[in-house]
């Protein structure tokens, strides 16, 4: 009886995700992309944007969690609203704007690769420093915080600052290489890891540095504990100050890339709540991100704990 009462204690860690909640509109080219001209293509619809992503895959994995996010007041919002309600994704400390909901419209090469893509937010707007300072009681009782760079400069600072203060650990995904970019001016330091690909880890600090290594030899210096870097079909690696876990990826076919990155984070967390080890913890991250490489859309709803471990074993043999 005593075990089994651990066992719910352990089971009970929390994630609370901030960020952007979009609409995605994936256009799949049917042939080589030709610029300046209309191209045929296949649409998909989906709910979209990192943060979204990342708590979309945790909810399906069991993971108790809450979003923090900005919703228009149209259709798209009740219908994101709707699909995260069921999922048990709680949506109380979100905010309602009078205005539209976020979209992200991606054009893709044939072989599932992102050709280009634009969004169009408003978390930004409306999850500012004092709308955070309203839910900062809500806030301390989550084991870990996952932000992305889609929040304004100062709200990312205010964040950081914050989980420093009350030692919660904090992860950053900078989304992009523009949003990346306003990580290079801010101050580091209690981050607990950040997740940038080979691009924008180039930007992520304020002086230009010489490679790789003295990249991220400088977020370590900033007080970032975890690097953890995508180097696509060179694998990943998780830089730690005096340690290195690297793990490198089979050949995948690609369907589609979009949200990827974002499996892999959630997989990652999924281990590191269960309190797996390093090595374990990437291996369900790419595990994860193999799953979605292979599908139409960012989420595969089909995941579970078991068939994640499954994955896992399958490429990763123990």
């Amino acid at each position: 009886m005593q075990s089994r009462n651990v066992y719910i204690c352990f089971m009970a860690k929390s994630v609370l995700c901030i960020g952007a909640t979009l609409v995605d509109e994936l256009y799949f080219c049917e042939d080589a992309i030709v610029p300046n001209s209309s191209n045929p293509a296949q649409k998909s619809t989906s709910i979209g944007g990192v943060i979204s992503n990342v708590i979309q895959h945790l909810a399906l994995l069991d993971i108790n969690v809450s979003l923090i996010t900005a919703l228009g007041s149209d259709n798209d919002a009740t219908f994101i609203t709707s699909s995260f309600e069921k999922m048990g994704i709680a949506l109380g400390d979100s905010i309602v704007a009078e205005d539209s909901t976020g979209k992200y419209v991606s054009i893709l090469n044939p072989d599932g690769t992102l050709n280009v893509a634009v969004c169009q937010d408003i978390s930004f707007k409306y999850i500012t420093i004092p709308f955070l300072e309203s839910k900062v009681d809500v806030m301390r009782h989550f084991d870990l915080i996952i932000i992305d760079t889609n929040l304004a400069s100062n709200t990312i600072q205010w964040v950081i600052n914050f989980a420093k203060t009350n030692h919660l650990k904090l992860i950053i995904e900078p989304v992009s290489v523009p949003k990346a970019s306003k990580l290079a001016d801010l101050n580091l330091d209690g981050v607990y890891m950040i997740t940038p690909n080979e691009e924008e880890l180039l930007v992520m600090n304020s002086i230009e540095m010489k490679n790789e290594i003295s990249s991220i030899d400088a977020l370590h210096q900033r007080g970032v504990t975890k690097i953890w870097l995508r180097k696509g079909n060179q694998g990943s690696k998780i830089h730690e100050e005096n340690y290195v876990t690297a793990l490198s990826v089979p050949h995948i076919k690609i369907i589609d890339s979009t949200g990827a990155g974002d499996a892999a984070l959630a997989g990652w967390v999924y281990g590191y709540v269960h309190r797996e080890e390093e090595l374990a913890c990437l291996q369900l991250g790419h595990a994860l991100a193999f799953e979605v490489l292979k599908i139409k859309g960012s989420v595969d709803f089909t995941i579970n704990k078991e068939r994640l471990y499954k994955i896992k074993n399958t490429y990763y043999h123990e």
